[in-house]
């Protein structure tokens, strides 16, 4: 795995966990308003902003933690987590709280509609047979695993 995609899956992982995106990725694009549609591009961009922060403070010793191959994707991640400066654990702090506040406006700006919709896919969702969720997972990893060369 090149350090790129490790630094990649690095950074997906610390910021999905910080930042999901749940609701946002749960409704059609053609059903938000120009305001809803505006805050979530701000979100997005504030997301890739933080990201890019959060690369360029990362330190040289950090940098080799990621690029250890001897160490499970695990061990990297609890290693990495450990060597966070201060000053890194208050900036995904500060990131997790602003992602927080815009999710926030994001969906005091829904419609009575909108939360229906939520509603009835979650539902859906979670109603789904269990095996159909397995394989659907095992799918998307499949997948991921192809579209990033094998690993």
């Amino acid at each position: 795995m090149t350090f790129v995609k490790k630094i990649k899956l690095l950074m997906l992982g610390i910021f999905i966990s910080t930042a999901s995106l749940g609701a946002q990725e749960n409704l059609d694009i053609g059903n938000l308003t120009k305001e809803q549609q505006k805050l979530m591009q701000e979100q997005r961009d504030l997301i890739k902003a933080n990201r890019k922060a959060f690369k360029a403070s990362l330190t040289a010793e950090q940098l080799t933690i990621l690029e250890n191959a001897e160490l499970s994707k695990e061990e990297r991640r609890r290693a990495l987590i450990v060597s966070f400066t201060k000053a890194q654990k208050n900036l995904l702090k500060e990131n997790k709280a602003k992602v927080n506040r815009l999710k926030a406006q994001f969906r005091a700006t829904f419609t009575h509609e909108q939360r229906q919709h939520l509603r009835t896919r979650n539902r859906t969702r979670s109603g789904e047979d269990r095996n159909e969720l397995r394989e659907s997972i095992r799918r998307d990893r499949n997948k991921r695993k192809r579209d990033n060369g094998g690993g």
